[in-house]
Formats: structure tokens, sequence, C-alpha cells
């Protein structure tokens, strides 16, 4: 096991400095994924991010087996049971303790708790749209008409 940072990368591959090793370069590393073959998730550690590889003796092949967070790069806010997910545009996708957000780099947010999805932001709807149960349209422009709260 040694740990690096990675120099470069393309597709699936990294190539990491080992600091402990006079700054030695590895040839191209495959990134261990968690799955590879039907439901697919794909992520590479970007230049700059600490790895953790697993080498051969001779040190010549191996594989990253994951990112490590640091000072530079600390592990986002959330308890025990958060899912977080951040973009490199600043997006985000929560998941915590049965409320599930999304919040996009656009300003726009999407909130899924309580049996209700909640959007913050503007919403465009194209096909049909039922609605069923109370609706309360204040506020809101339909088709160029719009409709006037008490």
């Amino acid at each position: 096991m040694k740990r690096g940072i990675v120099v470069e990368g393309r597709g699936s591959q990294v190539k990491v400095r080992f600091e402990d090793n006079d700054q030695v370069i590895s040839g191209w590393l495959d990134v261990v994924q968690r799955s590879t073959a039907g439901m697919r998730a794909f992520t590479r550690p970007k230049p700059g991010s600490q790895v953790v590889c697993q080498m051969d003796a001779n040190r010549e092949a191996g594989v990253v087996l994951g990112a490590l967070y640091s000072d530079a790069d600390p592990a986002p806010a959330g308890d025990e049971g958060t899912v977080h997910f951040e973009m490199p545009d600043g997006s985000t996708v929560i998941w915590k303790g049965g409320t599930f957000t999304i919040d996009h780099a656009s300003g726009i947010v999407l909130s899924i708790a309580g049996g209700k999805l909640v959007v913050d932001g503007d919403l465009q709807v194209t096909g049909d749209l039922t609605v069923a149960g109370a609706t309360d349209l204040k506020s809101t422009t339909i088709n160029g008409v719009t409709q006037v709260g008490d």
C-alpha cells in the first residue's frame, strides 16, 4: 500500500507521484470503481488528489483504491448516514435522513421530504401536468394569465 498524489489522468487511469519514494511517478494505474457493468458509476481522482494505491512488490504496477480527504480537500459536512455528492461546478446532491436535495449551480434547488417536492426557482413543465388535491396558484402566471391572491 502506498500513498501518493495524482499528477495526470486519462480515461479510467491516473499517474501518481510517490513523495516518500524520491518523487517517483507511476505508470498508468487503473482506478478501482464500484461497478463497471449494469448500473455504473465513475469517478477519477483529479490531479492534486491524495490517493491510496495497492502496488506490486516492484512498485511497477498496481491500482488506485481510492482518494483520501486532506486539509487541502476536507470532507463535506454531514452526519453519519449522510450521502453527499459534490460536482466540479459546485452543484450538490445530498440525502440525509429521508430528505433528498439537489442544489444546482444555476440556483435552482429541488427538495423531497415529508411527501412533498419543493422547487425553489423557475419550473418549466413540457407535456401534460396533472394536479390532484388542493392547489394554491397565488402570484402564478399560466399561459400569460396571472392568478392574483386574496
